[in-house]
């Protein structure tokens, strides 16, 4: 180091495992650094410098993450240790937080239970789902082969009888009545139900028209 830019201060004992050390001061404040003799060997280790409060360290120099962002190998732990290991962030709690599963993966865990799997263009979730307010997807197609979207009566049908007999109807499963046939017998006698009209209830979905089902 030649010139006046800097000061070599040089300290010699000439005993024990440290015989000497030396100092190097830059000018401008331009950095301290030193470097220590070992036994009879001299100086065999280059010269460490002196962080000051102008001349601090970088994030890359003491091992830190820097604010800008940078790579952070292994798991975090904010306020607490990481108990789920691997690439994952815990809050608080050492078993609760998110962990990266293999490509794409992200899981959520809550006490080291696994509640949670985000995935590409899906979401897993492992238990239930309490939800306060409104669900609005934007694509119903998986839900429109499930809609009643209209109702209606089928195609009428008729029961009829013989007069002057005792009888009883009852439509068969899903159907409901629509009409009455009543037969005049004149003036001096009540007249006769002669038969009885039935539809069936019929529900629409999914294109196709199905009748219902009695319980």
């Amino acid at each position: 180091i030649g010139g006046a830019s800097t000061l070599i201060i040089h300290f010699y004992m000439g005993d024990g495992s440290c015989p000497a050390a030396q100092f190097r001061i830059n000018y401008k404040n331009g950095g301290i650094f030193y470097r220590s003799a070992r036994d009879g060997y001299g100086f065999e280790a280059d010269w460490s410098e002196f962080y000051t409060t102008t001349r601090k360290p970088s994030a890359g120099d003491v091992g830190a993450l820097p604010l800008s962002g940078g790579q952070l190998n292994g798991a975090l732990g904010i306020g607490t240790s990481s108990a789920l290991g691997g690439n994952s962030i815990v809050l608080g709690d050492n078993d609760t937080g998110f962990k990266q599963n293999g490509d794409g993966n992200l899981d959520v865990y809550a006490n080291y239970v696994h509640v949670m799997r985000f995935v590409p263009g899906s979401i897993q979730s492992n238990k239930t789902i309490n939800i306060t307010g409104r669900v609005n997807p934007s694509d119903y197609g998986n839900f429109d082969s499930r809609y009643v979207k209209d109702v209606r009566l089928g195609s009428q049908q008729y029961y009829g009888v013989n007069n002057w007999r005792t009888w009883n109807f009852q439509c068969p499963s899903g159907h409901v009545l629509s009409g009455i046939n009543v037969q005049d017998t004149g003036s001096n006698s009540a007249d006769n139900i002669a038969g009885v009209y039935y539809r069936p209830v019929q529900k629409y979905i999914n294109g196709t028209w199905y009748n219902v089902a009695s319980v």
